[in-house]
């Protein structure tokens, strides 16, 4: 388990995900490795705002004033380097992980016995399971990839 606790959201990352640990409060997924950090994933996507001039709550309303989006819009934190970042539950919750358009590949559905999950493999062949439906996965995917061919334009 390597700690950072000065990591700065960049185009290598890939992924962030609430942990329950008495220490650490996130898990980052980056494609040098895996890191954890005492912040909240909230408090690093707000850090990664500022450091782009904007902040959280101004991209999320941006997002939802634009394309329409009310709920769980994805999060832009640089339109010049398509940091575009999607939620998996509402953006306050602390229980939403994170995953960056950018490395996101295909996606799988998982069944089990209780109910279908996903599993969302990137570029690099990586993957990581979620408890997104494979409607609610697509949904997400599908407001990013709007957001990206806009930004595109």
């Amino acid at each position: 388990m390597e700690v950072n606790e000065n990591y700065v959201i960049n185009v290598d990352t890939k992924a962030l995900k609430p942990v329950q640990h008495f220490q650490y409060q996130t898990k980052i997924v980056d494609a040098k490795g895996e890191y954890y950090s005492t912040k909240t994933c909230k408090e690093l996507l707000m850090e990664s705002c500022i450091q782009h001039l904007t902040t959280f709550e101004g991209a999320l309303y941006a997002v939802r004033k634009r394309f329409g989006f009310t709920k769980e819009p994805p999060l832009v934190i640089d339109k010049a380097n398509e940091l575009i970042v999607i939620p998996t539950k509402s953006p306050t919750s602390h229980l939403c992980s994170w995953y960056f358009l950018s490395h996101i590949d295909v996606t799988q559905t998982l069944s089990s016995s209780k109910q279908a999950s996903q599993i969302i493999y990137f570029h690099d062949q990586t993957y990581l399971p979620t408890s997104l439906s494979r409607h609610s996965l697509k949904e997400k995917l599908s407001k990013a990839l709007t957001v990206q061919h806009d930004i595109r334009k």
